[in-house]
């Protein structure tokens, strides 16, 4: 956790969307990667609601509603912040629930294990050729997400970047065989899972990548030092900033929590 005092920045980002403009507030103290988060999926939140006010004008509707669930066996990407950032989440439940999300974890986690797939899906330096036949084949699993529950997200506020970006026009029964129909997404112009990626390969010297959210505990387990590094928080903010590519400037006067217009 940060301890130091907060730091207000102002944000503007352009976007195909039109620019975004606000207010972030970020401690000055140290700061881990999953500390991030929240700031991305705020300025994603963002960029989804005005995906779909552009849908709208356009005579569009979002077909997708609560208990809907068929995009939940898909596999989603994470970023590596984000994997820590569900870690730190599924250590704050309580003892029975953390247990129970851990071993729907370990279930998917075996079935991927007996079918040779996980080091296909933790290759870090696949194509777009490469990873489309497993994905593929992962949907065909049809393995709901752990924390798909009676048809819902049990995760919704704290869901990742993909899951929120993730919304349809096309009919939504069409999801459940997405191989078979043309599934209309609403098309986002800046995925943040992307940046947080490329920070942390800039951060460690390493490659990008992305991890599936079902192998995500196992991967962070293997991971415990990345996840528990930290760095000034201010510099570890604008680094990313800057990945993103938006006018950055201090603010040290008054302020709001991240995010908002």
């Amino acid at each position: 956790m940060s301890h130091g005092s907060p730091a207000f920045f102002k944000v503007e980002l352009s976007t195909a969307l039109g620019r975004i403009r606000g207010r972030v507030a970020i401690e000055t103290g140290p700061m881990r990667l999953a500390e991030l988060v929240p700031t991305a999926y705020e300025l994603t939140n963002i960029l989804v609601d005005r995906a779909r006010r552009r849908e709208e004008k356009a005579g569009l509707q979002i077909s997708c509603q609560t208990g809907c669930g068929a995009c939940c066996c898909q596999m989603v990407p994470l970023s590596p912040p984000e994997a820590f950032y569900l870690a730190d989440m599924i250590d704050s439940f309580e003892s029975d629930r953390r247990a129970k999300a851990l071993e729907r974890f370990d279930e998917i986690g075996n079935k991927l294990k007996d079918r040779h797939m996980i080091d296909k899906l933790l290759e870090p330096e696949y194509s777009d050729e490469d990873v489309l036949p497993i994905v593929k084949e992962y949907f065909e699993l049809q393995m709901p997400c752990p924390f798909l529950i009676d048809g819902s997200c049990a995760i919704h506020p704290d869901r990742p970047v993909a899951c929120r970006e993730y919304n349809v026009t096309s009919l939504s029964t069409w999801c459940a065989d997405p191989y078979s129909h043309e599934i209309a997404k609403v098309q986002m112009p800046l995925p943040l899972s992307a940046p947080l990626a490329r920070l942390t390969a800039r951060l460690t010297g390493s490659k990008a990548r992305l991890i599936p959210f079902t192998l995500a505990p196992a991967w962070v387990a293997e991971h415990a030092d990345l996840r528990a590094r930290q760095w000034p928080g201010v510099g570890l903010f604008q680094q990313f900033m800057s990945i993103v590519g938006p006018e950055l400037r201090d603010d040290e006067g008054e302020g709001e929590e991240s995010g908002r217009q």
